[in-house]
Parts: structure tokens; C-alpha cells; sequence
């Protein structure tokens, strides 16, 4: 209930009477549950520099979603998802040895401005890793990806990828952005390989890599393996969409064969970020009770009268998400479905519930 204490004195908890929470009934007795129309007001005055709206805790950033739904995250659920989303991707990858010298190859969208209150708004990974200090290691270069269009940002990102054979890493916010540019190079590869070799605005010309594509490409087949002979060094891909995980991403391990591992990086949303990491090339992901107060709603089930907290749950049944976050979100209905599948240390491992 610390979390009703901090931010009673806020709009949203003086309206719902944080003050008298003292139980979790008090809690679902006072505070409705709540959709995505019940913030948008309160979202536009967060963006426009009002304080003490939603919550207590100083909003640094306004993640976007499907291009318009903006969702608010306070300094702690930036500090979740550096910690959780981010930190604990390159834990896994450098505990088993794959994270190599070399440069990242970023396929996220880093289009981040900030708004004249100064807080900050687009995409979150993308702003978490505008802010690492040695942007050097990009292929895409941050500034470049940040100040192009749609239609021209495949364009540099295969052109950057080709041009570097010492990729050691690669950062999906959506591992179709990878199937993408591997099916562009596919297409394009004799005017990329051409521009490589005689360089252009971007980059330096490079007569031998530009032969080595030439050799690569001219033996490949569409679909085949790709990623290992482009870049031999590429060992790791970090992928964040493990919502939408689906046949397609068979494709990509296709491209990728078996010495190419995947770090599947959490339930990680503009909402905030719910699960994190525990193995290598592995889905399941274990929810974080500290930064976020979860209820379920039974799948099965049309009503939400009657929700479950994490303790409650059971492997092999399937829940909704109902989240109460650090960020000013109080019981939102998310409308994910997980499937319990195991515990970690007693604490619930999940999967993304596609039916």
C-alpha cells in the first residue's frame, strides 16, 4: 500500500480516495478498473508539464504506441526498463559467452523528441539507447536513424549492416524489423554491394567487403541460411516483441542457424515493463513483483468482479494482465493474456497466450 500513501495527494488519488487504502478490499473497493480513454486527458496535461496529475513520482518520458496511444513513465518505470528490459538482456547474453567485441547492429526505432515541458516522448527502448554514452557501437548511426523517414530508414540500415562485417550484436524492438532488411538485401544486394564499393554520403567505399558480398550473395538462396556468412561474428539477437512471437519468426531462425542465439527480452510495453529474461534462446519469462502490482482475470472468464493476485495463480491456466504501475496506471486492463507455465523462486514464469 506504499504505493497509495506516496501518491495520495495527487488528482487521481485525492478523486479515488488513496488516503482510506489501507487493504487490498480497500483497494478494489475505491479504484475502478480502468481502459486506455480513462487517461487521455490526464496523459495531455502530464505531456504539457503538470505535476501531481497521475502520480507523485516525476514523469521523465511519454512512450508511444501503434503511433498515437501515449502512455506516461515516471523516473522508476524508466529505471524498470533500463533495469529489467535492458541490463538483464545483456546479462544473459554475456554470462553465456556471446556477447563478442564488435559493433551492435540497432533495428530500433529511435525516433525520440522532447517536448517543451522536457519530457521526453517516442519510443522507449529507442530513448534508452540514444542515452548510452558510446553511441559509436551502432551500424546505423543514432543520429542518422533518428533524422530519417520511414521509406528511406531500410534503405541505411541494410546499406550500414553490409558495409560492417563486424556485427557481434543485434537489437530488435520487432524481430520482423530483422526478417525486413534480410529480405530487402535479398532483393537489393547488387546496387547495395555497388554503393559499398564506390561509397556514397553515408559510407566510406570498401572494395573487398563489397567482393565478399558479391561471393556470399551470389550463392545464396532466398530463405536460406544468410546471418552467419554476412556477419561471422554475430552470435547474440535480442529480441523484444514477445508478444507477437509467430510462425514467421521461423524465418528468421532459418537466416539465423544455430550458432545465432536469441535473448527474448521480456513483456516489455509502452505500459510498462511486466517480465524479464532468465535463459538463453528461451520465451518464458518471470514476472517482476517489485515494480509492478499485477491482478488476473481468468481467461476463461467474461468478468473481472473477481481478480486474482500473483499468488494465486496456476501453472497452466491463462490470465489477463490488470496492472497497477509506478507510472500512474491503476488497474488497467491491458488486454494481454499470459499462460503460467513454471515459477522462478516462487514467483510466477510466463508466456505470451496467442489464442
Amino acid at each position: 500500500m506504499r504505493m497509495m500513501r506516496e501518491n495520495g495527494q495527487t488528482e487521481y488519488g485525492l478523486a479515488y480516495n488513496f488516503k482510506n487504502i489501507r487493504t487490498l478490499d480497500d483497494f478494489k473497493h475505491y479504484i475502478p478498473l480502468t481502459s486506455y480513454t480513462d487517461y487521455t486527458d490526464y496523459i495531455e496535461r502530464i505531456a504539457a508539464g503538470e505535476r501531481n496529475i497521475l502520480t507523485a513520482y516525476l514523469t521523465k518520458h511519454i512512450s508511444i504506441w501503434d503511433g498515437f496511444r501515449g502512455f506516461p513513465q515516471s523516473r522508476w518505470g524508466v529505471q524498470a526498463s533500463y533495469d529489467y528490459s535492458f541490463c538483464s538482456g545483456f546479462y544473459i547474453a554475456g554470462n553465456h559467452g556471446i556477447l563478442k567485441d564488435g559493433m551492435t547492429l540497432n533495428l530500433v526505432d529511435n525516433s525520440v523528441e522532447r517536448l517543451a515541458s522536457g519530457i521526453t516522448m517516442g519510443n522507449l527502448l529507442g530513448r534508452l539507447l540514444v542515452k548510452r554514452e558510446n553511441k559509436q557501437v551502432y551500424v546505423v548511426p543514432v543520429d542518422i536513424a533518428e533524422s530519417q523517414h520511414e521509406d528511406k530508414i531500410l534503405y541505411l540500415q541494410a546499406l550500414y549492416a553490409l558495409a560492417q562485417k563486424n556485427i557481434s550484436l543485434a537489437i530488435c524492438d520487432r524481430y520482423d524489423n530483422m526478417v525486413e532488411m534480410l529480405r530487402y538485401i535479398e532483393k537489393h544486394w547488387p546496387w547495395l554491394t555497388e554503393t559499398i564499393e564506390r561509397g556514397n554520403n553515408y559510407i566510406q567505399p570498401d572494395t573487398e567487403r563489397a567482393n565478399d558480398i558479391r561471393e556470399i550473395m551470389e550463392g545464396h538462396q532466398i530463405g536460406t541460411l544468410l546471418v552467419p556468412l554476412l556477419w561471422p561474428g554475430l552470435r547474440c539477437m535480442m529480441v523484444y516483441d514477445v508478444d507477437r512471437l509467430n510462425a514467421s519468426f521461423e524465418l528468421l531462425r532459418t537466416y539465423c542457424g544455430s550458432d545465432v542465439h536469441f535473448v527474448f527480452m521480456g513483456i516489455s510495453t509502452p505500459e510498462g515493463t511486466f517480465s524479464t529474461t532468465l535463459n538463453l534462446d528461451d520465451p518464458q519469462t518471470v514476472l517482476i513483483p517489485d515494480s509492478v502490482f499485477y491482478e488476473f482475470k481468468p481467461k476463461e472468464t467474461n468478468s473481472y468482479l473477481t481478480l486474482l493476485t500473483i499468488d494465486q495463480l496456476e501453472i497452466g491456466r491463462s490470465y489477463e494482465l490488470v496492472v497497477t504501475t509506478l507510472s500512474g496506471l491503476y488497474r488497467y486492463k491491458t488486454g494481454k493474456n499470459i499462460t503460467v507455465v513454471g515459477c522462478y523462486h516462487d514467483t510466477p514464469t510466463v508466456m505470451i497466450d496467442k489464442e
